[in-house]
């Protein structure tokens, strides 16, 4: 991950979903300061956005993200310290409890200084990640900010009126928060295919038989092995667990894909030929 240190200003995007995002919730016109502005109550906090909340979802990485501009504070813009931008991925749909943060969050961005700048309500800005995020479309996406400092604390983002989606706090280590505002933000992401992962080395098989017809197993697997299955250009074609049958490939077309297990909190990859 980049870590930014110096003053990073971010250009106004004015985008249209068939030019922008790839992937949307749209479009809420609640003005609401509880995520890029408030210092003294919301400077943590968590949206959630299950798979039927997003027009556009695909399996892929995510890029960039956008939000929009509200009726507050859009026209000076916001200089956040201690930018940070956390992502992760659940079968859940509500906060345990109905307070209480996700943890195991990959950091997408962290930034001493990030400025947004100016723009006009309504419009859609974009927020550059220093790493990509692995999203499966079939999953909710938690999305975790969080700053320092906000110069101008009245910067308002457009939302939409739903109960229990978002959760915020002013303590940024507090395992818990308020989810009294009943309103969670917009939001647009761009997906790009999954490449640049690492391959294991021939002498270091993860996976059996190989050329395989009907199925794979993962060598020495623990039950419940999280995978991922790729074509050969990277985009990602499947997810799951491991199990006691492997992982199905009959239905695949003849060719070359890679094929992925989690292991020790890292992805190794195989290529494998399917005939």
């Amino acid at each position: 991950m980049i870590r930014r240190s110096a003053l990073v200003v971010l250009g106004l995007l004015s985008l249209s979903f068939s030019n922008g995002q790839t992937v949307q919730k749209c479009c809420g016109t609640s003005n609401s300061t509880f995520l890029l502005g408030n210092l003294s109550t919301a400077n943590h906090s968590q949206c959630i956005y299950a798979p039927g909340d997003l027009t556009g979802a695909a399996d892929g990485s995510i890029t960039r993200i956008y939000y929009r501009y509200g009726t507050t504070g859009q026209a000076s813009g916001n200089t956040l310290t201690d930018f940070r931008v956390r992502m992760v991925q659940t079968g859940a749909t509500t906060f345990a409890g109905g307070n209480t943060f996700f943890t195991g969050l990959d950091t997408v961005l962290t930034s001493a200084s990030y400025t947004i700048a100016p723009g006009a309500t309504g419009d859609w800005f974009a927020i550059e990640l220093d790493s990509t995020f692995a999203y499966d479309a079939a999953l909710t996406l938690v999305v975790d900010i969080s700053f320092t400092g906000s110069a101008t604390t009245n910067f308002g983002t457009y939302s939409t009126n739903m109960a229990g989606r978002k959760l915020y706090w002013s303590d940024l280590t507090s395992p818990t928060g308020e989810s009294v505002v009943t309103t969670w933000q917009d939001i647009g992401f761009d997906l790009a295919p999954i490449t640049a992962v690492a391959e294991v080395g021939s002498t270091t098989p993860l996976f059996f038989p190989n050329p395989v017809v009907h199925s794979v197993q993962l060598v020495g697997a623990a039950p419940n092995t999280p995978y991922r299955l790729l074509h050969n250009d990277g985009r990602l074609l499947r997810t799951g667990t491991v199990n006691a049958a492997g992982i199905p490939m009959a239905d695949l077309a003849s060719g070359t894909y890679l094929l992925g297990a989690l292991l020790d909190n890292a992805w190794r990859y195989q290529r494998i030929v399917k005939e």
